[in-house]
């Protein structure tokens, strides 16, 4: 129950009590697509509401933002001011800490949230919406594996945790939407790779980021799955 938990605090803005200890961190880590089924799922029951497409989305958008605390938002918004534009790798990884917005923030977060919110204004199954938040949380797991830290922080938390489990977990989403689990991926491995050339790692913003745009890509396969006839 413990590392449930543990995964809970790290991903949500749930109140948990209590303190966590590095294992419980760890060993959470492979409960990750548990926690998105949970936000999953919180999300599909709302899709059933019976309102129009533009208002249900906007709904749909506040939701997952509320009930995440805003956490991958941030984590998106603080990565584009540091990875996107010419600047030092040291002057990079001041910016991530960096309370400020710069002109790249407001940019990518201001396209990110409009694609999202058209994304879920046509209306996704309610299956995907409760599958799509844990296969994007299990993708984190493998580039913690594959790459390198930038700095100690909050990825150096769920380091090193089984990927197994969270595998298994997460597999009911690329078996019946392969198209959308392909193009989350993608988003997830670019910015993984992106964050590897600039800063020479992962941090806790870049994982937040990466989380964020498979989300949206997420979403949008789902939209071209759909258009084909998928």
């Amino acid at each position: 129950m413990r590392p449930f938990l543990a995964a809970l605090a790290l991903l949500t803005a749930f109140p948990v009590p209590g303190a966590f200890s590095p294992e419980d961190l760890r060993r959470g880590a492979a409960l990750f697509p548990l926690v998105g089924y949970l936000l999953g799922g919180l999300l599909a029951l709302a899709s059933l509401l019976p309102l129009p497409p533009g208002l249900l989305g906007g709904l749909l958008l506040a939701l997952w933002l509320g009930l995440t605390g805003f956490l991958h938002l941030d984590g998106l918004l603080d990565t584009a001011d540091a990875l996107l534009g010419a600047k030092p790798r040291e002057r990079r990884l001041a910016i991530l800490k960096d309370p400020h917005l710069g002109a790249f923030a407001f940019g990518v977060g201001g396209l990110y949230l409009l694609l999202k919110w058209q994304a879920l204004a046509l209306s996704p199954e309610p299956l995907f919406l409760l599958l799509l938040p844990g296969f994007t949380r299990f993708l984190v797991l493998p580039f913690l594996r594959l790459y390198p830290l930038a700095r100690e922080g909050m990825a150096a938390l769920v380091q090193g945790g089984p990927l197994l489990p969270p595998l298994l977990l997460a597999l009911p989403l690329p078996l019946l939407f392969p198209l959308p689990a392909l193009l989350a991926f993608l988003a997830a491995f670019a910015v993984a790779r992106l964050a590897l050339s600039r800063l020479g790692g992962l941090t806790g913003d870049v994982l937040g980021a990466m989380i964020a745009l498979s989300e949206l890509f997420g979403l949008l396969g789902y939209a071209l799955w759909k258009a084909l006839g998928g």
